[in-house]
């Protein structure tokens, strides 16, 4: 297969690889920096990503190396060790994206807190690290006579070579698609549950019957909005609402527990009964049917940013399933039904996206914190403008959130002054 592409086109492939890989590696940088100094961006589904982002890190020196073990020779420290790499944490990093999705369903379904998601990781770590780790180590110790070692020269790098060809489903592609095929099913479960309960909440904002009083009488309605209990309880899980043009601090910070709303109906007036003019009733008619649209605004406003910020969140991780595996599974079907020919443009798409795959969780983790980012690039900015500032990182230490600031901005959105000075940057 090697034979197949000149070496020309193995430096442009090598190239490609290094300089993806180059990509994953600052983004990885960029969550290790923001994930360890500062809290804000310690949310459930940031830390599985910080924990991902190490072994893409760690996958990234292999796919760095490129071409450098092939070139060393099948029986070589080099490229058993890039080898091992590859097999290790390649499919580990489907198997973080299936524990995302495990949250989502943990989260929607089971109602977790951040605690008891934070008690699963270790699950998640003996998962996508320790399994990986013990059938990438196996590999190493195979040496057959007729087919010699597992890992050896496999055109973007040492990896299991041709002669183990099968080994590539059974032991990486085989495994990351059982993860994305879950992960899809996951995603699609919840999405028609919190879609669910978004039409139910928007049907009863719909409900128009604020004039149609007929009596004058006091009732206490309990109202519990269970996808607002979702939103506010796992709001570090999902992704800022503040895109969609509503106040992330309007909504972080007040406590949405159930309520109770008085709602009173006026007398028909009648010749017979006719309304004292001074009575204040009509007054708190009006007051108490405001109360009432405003509360079933607010409800309606919390489903859709609710769903919505899960469907960004699910939807970017199905996509970056697909970006990194669909191109090179298609390589990988290519290469087994005809093993003696070589895809020029299958090899490179598949060099590519392999070694972005720590861009692809970078792009995920900032989007997931855009509130925070913003707030960050806020404060670099305004360093660079102004030097004789303290720095960056102790105004960080001195803040208890990154979004502090922009909360105090967003006051005039509602809330009192100090609902608003105190409420944490939850998403």
């Amino acid at each position: 297969m090697v034979s197949d592409l000149t070496p020309n086109q193995l430096r442009s492939l090598e190239t490609v690889e290094r300089v993806a890989s180059c990509f994953s590696l600052v983004g990885t940088v960029f969550i290790f920096v923001t994930f360890v100094s500062s809290s804000t961006f310690r949310k459930p589904i940031n830390r599985l990503i910080f924990a991902a982002s190490w072994g893409n890190t760690v996958c990234n020196i292999a796919t760095l190396l490129s071409q450098s073990g092939i070139r060393a020779g099948q029986g070589s420290h080099l490229c058993q060790f890039q080898g091992f790499l590859i097999q290790m944490l390649i499919p580990a990093d489907a198997f973080w994206n299936l524990a995302m999705a495990i949250n989502v369903y943990m989260t929607l379904f089971r109602n977790y807190k951040a605690e008891q998601l934070k008690a699963l990781e270790w699950k998640y770590h003996i998962l996508c690290y320790g399994v990986p780790f013990v059938i990438a180590l196996a590999c190493i110790f195979i040496d057959n006579s007729s087919r010699g070692r597992v890992y050896g020269p496999a055109v973007l790098w040492c990896w299991i070579s041709t002669e183990w060809a099968f080994l590539r489903v059974a032991l990486l592609y085989g495994p990351a698609w059982i993860c994305i095929l879950a992960a899809f099913t996951i995603y699609v479960i919840a999405g028609r549950e919190i879609f669910k309960k978004r039409q139910q909440l928007r049907s009863f904002n719909n409900l128009d019957d604020d004039h149609n009083f007929s009596a004058y009488k006091t009732t206490d309605v309990q109202v519990t909005s269970e996808l607002a209990s979702i939103a506010r309880e796992n709001a570090p899980y999902f992704n800022s609402p503040q895109d969609e043009g509503i106040s992330h601090s309007e909504i972080s910070a007040k406590s949405y527990e159930p309520y109770t709303v008085n709602i009173a109906a006026s007398i028909p007036m009648s010749p017979r009964h006719p309304m004292n003019p001074r009575s204040d009733r009509p007054s708190a008619l009006h007051n108490a049917s405001v109360n009432s649209v405003h509360v079933r605004n607010r409800i309606a406003i919390e489903a859709n940013t609710a769903a919505w910020g899960y469907t960004k969140v699910a939807l970017l991780f199905f996509i970056s399933l697909l970006v990194t595996w669909v191109p090179s599974s298609i390589n990988r079907v290519y290469s087994l039904i005809y093993p003696s020919s070589t895809s020029i443009a299958l090899t490179y798409s598949a060099g590519t996206v392999l070694s972005l795959m720590g861009f692809w969780n970078s792009m995920i983790y900032i989007t997931t914190s855009r509130a925070a980012c913003k707030s960050i690039f806020i404060d670099i900015w305004s360093y660079l403008r102004h030097r004789d500032r303290a720095p960056v990182g102790e105004r960080l230490e001195d803040r208890s959130t990154l979004g502090s600031r922009r909360i105090k901005v967003s006051e005039s959105a509602g809330g009192s002054k100090e609902q608003l000075a105190s409420g944490e940057h939850a998403v």
